[in-house]
């Protein structure tokens, strides 16, 4: 498979060819050339996908280890606590049947658990959701990347990201993420090749490619590897009795404990899903804008999350 394939719309008809072709030559880079250059300026010898399970780390952890095998070393799960667990098991049963390598992280200070975050925070909003997308997954990326990565296989590596401009008016119009096709935070640098694709040429890929996607997606629309709450629909929780009881009764019970022992910063966003468009639940929210570590400050970036987390 060449980078040619991105490009290939046999599947389309003459007529809309043009119109396509232009819009794909109006990206300022290609995916290969975005990633070939942060391998170059960042002298990386090791690259590893954050993976969710959803079509878009899907489509990009099968580019990066056909057009990079020399460089590819795996895909990166983060469980976060509480998310799909037909995701969870999705992510396991795929790298498996493919042969790909697959790194599992999450936080090990039990004081910024799941539901120890639940407890002083309630759940997660927009004004709320850099503190779990900080201490859940972050942090878990940042000590994987230090203490494995680099201590122990001695690698040079970066983090490559399926997040595209056009997912979301956020992430095209606001989000500082989605400004580059290369971030370098403090020790980590993340490389985002599909940034410049729409969701046509991205679906193009997935199916010429016969990828997979986590069977949550048929009645969810996302991956699910997160319910921290902070973008949801409507109908979500609804959705979540019928096709996840498991998580449902278990949001059901943070709900009944945040009566019981939450903060009052957490009684205030007691309900999951809810408050996320009040102004007055974004201001009430405490913020998690950086850690220190290693006598450098690393700042969390929100926008680095997963499909689960898209800002609509």
């Amino acid at each position: 498979m060449t980078d040619k394939t991105l490009h290939q719309e046999s599947n389309l008809p003459t007529k809309e060819s043009e119109g396509l072709q232009e819009l794909q030559l109006s990206e300022p880079q290609s995916p290969r050339e975005i990633i070939q250059l942060a391998i170059e300026e960042y002298k990386l010898d090791s690259l590893y996908v954050l993976y969710s399970g959803g079509k878009d780390s899907s489509c990009v952890s099968h580019f990066t280890r056909t057009e990079f095998p020399k460089y590819f070393k795996g895909n990166v799960f983060t469980n976060v606590g509480l998310g799909s667990t037909a995701t969870r098991k999705f992510v396991v049963d795929y790298c498996h049947r493919n042969n790909v390598p697959l790194y599992m992280t999450w936080n090990v200070d039990e004081r910024r658990s799941f539901t120890n975050l639940v407890l002083e925070h309630g759940f997660a909003t927009k004004g709320s959701h850099r503190i779990w997308m900080g201490y859940l997954k972050f942090q878990s990326w940042f000590y994987f990347m230090r203490d494995y990565v680099r201590t122990v296989k001695g690698e040079n590596a970066g983090f490559i990201s399926g997040v595209r401009k056009s997912e979301s008016k956020q992430r095209k119009d606001i989000k500082k993420y989605t400004r580059s096709p290369v971030d370098k935070n403090a020790t980590m640098v993340f490389i985002k090749p599909f940034l410049y694709k729409d969701g046509r040429q991205l679906w193009d890929y997935f199916l010429d490619n016969k990828l997979e996607k986590t069977p949550t997606y048929e009645w969810l629309n996302r991956s699910g590897e997160c319910y921290c709450g902070a973008y949801t629909e409507p109908w979500d929780l609804q959705m979540m009795k019928t096709h996840d009881p498991l998580a449902y009764k278990t949001i059901g019970w943070l709900t009944e404990q945040i009566k019981i022992r939450g903060t009052d910063e957490a009684k205030r966003n007691s309900m999951w899903g809810e408050n996320k468009n009040s102004i007055e639940g974004i201001n009430s929210q405490l913020t998690f804008d950086s850690f220190v570590a290693d006598g450098q400050e690393i700042k969390i970036n929100d926008d680095y999350c997963g499909e689960s987390c898209i800002a609509q």
